[in-house]
């Protein structure tokens, strides 16, 4: 059965062209989309369901580093004892790198860029994943100088045999205590990033190198950062100057890990429910700009999923927004299979079944769905409020926007890709004429 929701967003017909290369439009394909059951009648989602039309860097999560992972031994996932990379899916080499690549035959400007490591790599406690066992593996690696080289050669090595045309390192989060990090990263990933530039640019042609920043200062990391949160963006500044682009995480702002347990937006734009809270991507921006972060080297990060909650008391037709009491995460979407998390496709198609009802708030520019019966609640953005994003991006004349994931919006029905699409539209306008988000009824 195909059915539109959300997905039927209008736009007028347009002739859609490459940005302008200075624009950055950036996605991210998760290698592991490939798994998700297929839903609302749609394909399972490999890279070549992409459109390259619409973005100017695709980004590839993830390769790992030092670590054989179960998709490619299962009979003996283990740490290999240096610091080189690695493939996490069995298929990434023999198929899903060479659709990446392939994109470039419809966009020959496309770049694609390997983003290593990722949150699961530095979570030690996620007992079905990796991370209990590679979580200090980024803090080792940059330690010394002989195991940085050894990251540094086989990393360039590795995007060269593979077509890429950059790296990007994914450590969440230098620093952090409570995730296999400590107090010298500081210092040490400001040396790694250094040996990396220069590594970079003596490639012929040179080598991009991005660094996946955090949105607010992590909790694990050291007193004295947290006390004086200026030392902290100012050490982003340092970070900033040894890369081309800063892809900031603007988003996981509230989820179903909050304490206490109060629903919240997922990406705020320029203010949270709570007026004295900085958790918006304005704030942020703030922090990094105020603190000498060179807007050009800002990508701004846009997110294609929701933040959803069980349990969510004295929901009504007349107060249904954010700031209500829950219980726990949201119940799991019949594709993406996570508690708290769905994609937008799985969105839309709620809301064409009736399953969610949508609204809007103004606070904080975003939307959500809700269910006065079954107590379910998701925080989420459109089409609409993508562009209102976009924009905000284009008016701090920040180097682009990145979207967290491709494989989240709709990419089957209607006019695939509408939120994507949507940014794109705003950050490199042509000749398109853009209709804002309507209510389609169900």
């Amino acid at each position: 059965m195909k059915y539109w929701g959300l997905s039927a967003i209008l736009f007028a017909k347009a002739t859609w062209g490459l940005a302008d290369e200075g624009n950055v439009v950036a996605a991210y394909y998760e290698n592991w989309s490939q798994y998700r059951p297929p839903s609302g009648g749609r394909a399972v989602f490999f890279p070549k369901n992409i459109d390259p039309t619409i973005i100017t860097d695709i980004h590839f999560a993830f390769a790992i580093f030092g670590f054989v992972d179960a998709s490619l031994d299962p009979n003996n996932p283990h740490l290999t004892g240096d610091f080189t990379i690695q493939p996490v899916e069995w298929n990434d080499q023999s198929v899903l790198y060479q659709q990446i690549q392939g994109l470039k035959q419809i966009n020959p400007k496309l770049r694609s860029i390997l983003t290593i490591g990722g949150w699961g790599f530095n979570d030690p406690n996620d007992p079905n994943g990796i991370g209990k066992t590679t979580y200090k593996l980024f803090s080792q690696m940059v330690s010394t100088e002989a195991s940085r080289t050894q990251f540094i050669q086989s990393a360039i090595a590795y995007v060269k045999q593979y077509g890429f045309d950059g790296i990007e390192i994914d450590w969440e989060y230098p620093g952090d205590l409570t995730r296999g990090g400590s107090n010298a990263d500081f210092g040490n990933f400001l040396t790694l990033l250094s040996e990396m530039q220069t590594a970079c640019k003596a490639q012929s042609p040179p080598l991009v190198l991005c660094y996946a920043s955090p949105a607010l200062i992590p909790s694990g990391v050291p007193a004295q950062y947290r006390d004086n949160p200026q030392t902290y963006y100012q050490w982003l500044k340092e970070c900033s100057d040894y890369v081309d682009r800063m892809h900031v995480m603007t988003y996981d702002y509230h989820g179903a890990f909050d304490n206490p347990k109060i629903t919240g937006v997922n990406a705020p734009l320029m203010a949270d429910t709570d007026p004295s809270s900085v958790n918006t991507l304005k704030a942020t921006m703030e922090n990094y700009i105020n603190n000498g972060v060179d807007p050009q080297k800002i990508v701004l990060g846009l997110a294609g999923y929701g933040h959803s909650y069980s349990g969510v008391e004295n929901l009504t037709e007349t107060s249904n927004g954010p700031g209500h009491v829950f219980s726990a995460a949201g119940d799991a979407g019949p594709s993406t299979k996570s508690p708290g998390l769905l994609a937008y496709y799985e969105i839309a198609d709620a809301m064409a079944t009736n399953q969610l009802t949508f609204g809007t708030d103004s606070t904080t520019q975003t939307a959500y769905g809700y269910n006065t019966s079954t107590q379910q609640w998701v925080s989420f953005d459109t089409p609409d409020t993508i562009a209102l994003k976009a924009q905000y991006a284009k008016s701090l004349g920040l180097k682009g926007v990145m979207f967290w994931a491709i494989d989240d919006d709709e990419y089957a029905w209607g006019n695939r890709f509408p939120n994507l699409r949507s940014a794109y539209q705003v950050m490199a306008p042509q000749t398109a004429n853009f209709i804002k988000f309507v209510k389609i009824p169900m």
